[in-house]
């Protein structure tokens, strides 16, 4: 009776494991990027771009979970010590600083051509390289990224080795060396309304403002062909 017992308890595992879903990750991260950095070119060529605000804001800023971004940035101790409130708080404010500083450099988003490298995924996360050119200069753009609901969401964006979440960390991280979190939270606040505060992070700089590569004998130039869909990194501006 007892091996009855185990052969039973054994075989309905047996079917629970065969019936849970394994990790199904929300389709080709590349894909993801280089629709949104398709429709973004697009509108960037248009002349009355400028004035779509709230359009440019969702395809420039899309890409990113800013409540990961954010929480990632000020580390997972600080997040913990935070009451749902200033978490909301905080995503908020933070969220809109980015987004308004984002269309107010249109020009850092403009691209001649890219190309991605294979993606590395694992277990719903995945890394996504771009090589993106403009007037013959190349940056070297990694989107970090998560799996969420059905599609991939961007907690960092690394540009010329440059980390957009450690930069907010560190501009964080002084803040809350002289004042707290609601100190931290109204100085995004104020950010987001146009005042003096949280410096953007800017890494993905104005082509004219980035600083001329190494003296290394060799320049580097755009490809010969271009991509048909030319796209440029749907990323919040990083700092200098």
């Amino acid at each position: 009776m007892r091996s009855l017992k185990s052969g039973i308890l054994a075989g309905m595992a047996a079917l629970a494991l065969a019936a849970a879903p394994a990790f199904s990750a929300p389709g080709d991260p590349v894909a993801v990027i280089k629709k949104k950095d398709a429709e973004l070119q697009r509108m960037l060529r248009d002349k009355e771009a400028s004035k779509k605000t709230d359009r440019l804001k969702v395809l420039i800023n899309g890409i990113f979970d800013f409540e990961e971004l954010g929480k990632r940035a000020l580390g997972p101790a600080t997040w913990k010590t935070m009451t749902p409130d200033q978490q909301k708080r905080f995503v908020k404010a933070f969220r809109e600083m980015v987004e308004n500083a984002s269309v107010k450099k249109l020009e850092v988003y403009q691209s001649d051509s890219s190309t991605y490298e294979a993606p590395e995924v694992t277990d719903g996360k995945a890394n996504v390289t771009a090589h993106v050119w403009s007037k013959g200069t190349e940056s070297v753009v990694t989107y970090k990224l998560l799996a969420k609901d059905t599609t991939w969401k961007a907690w960092d964006l690394v540009i010329d080795d440059l980390s957009t979440a450690r930069n907010y960390g560190e501009q964080f991280r002084k803040i809350l060396q002289t004042s707290n979190i609601d100190g931290l939270i109204a100085k995004l606040e104020k950010k987001g309304n146009g005042s003096a505060g949280i410096k953007p992070a800017d890494n993905l700089k104005s082509k004219s403002e980035k600083a001329p590569a190494a003296n290394t004998g060799t320049v580097k130039k755009a490809p010969s062909t271009t991509p048909a869909a030319a796209s440029t990194p749907a990323a919040v501006p990083a700092s200098h």
